[in-house]
């Protein structure tokens, strides 16, 4: 599955510039850019795509570490719920503060 804005287009191509980023990007860069586009997600109020690109960081988790795993985990179902429930500001906040934190941690521009 192609995140929104890699979808074909009518003329059924992709963004060669967007296709080219993603597929030479790092796995810290791709992490980076699932948040960019949670966040975005939810300053848009879209509640299915801001869902769907939680989900796919919860499916990133690698639970070898499982305490920091279950941390993220739980936070990150925190951020689902406050979707749900329409706090899409909330969850905005919190996935910037995150991303912020992930970008300086894991050195990604």
């Amino acid at each position: 599955m192609y995140p929104q804005t890699m979808t074909p287009n009518r003329n059924n191509n992709i963004n060669p510039y967007l296709m080219q980023k993603v597929m030479t990007a790092s796995p810290e860069q791709l992490v980076s850019y699932i948040y960019d586009i949670a966040i975005s997600s939810c300053a848009k109020e879209d509640r299915i795509k801001a869902t769907k690109a939680i989900q796919e960081l919860i499916s990133a988790l690698n639970f070898d570490y499982k305490e920091q795993a279950l941390t993220f985990f739980k936070i990150y179902r925190y951020i689902l719920n406050q979707i749900h429930k329409s706090q899409f500001e909330e969850a905005r906040k919190l996935l910037t503060d995150i991303k912020k934190t992930w970008v300086s941690a894991m050195q990604v521009e």
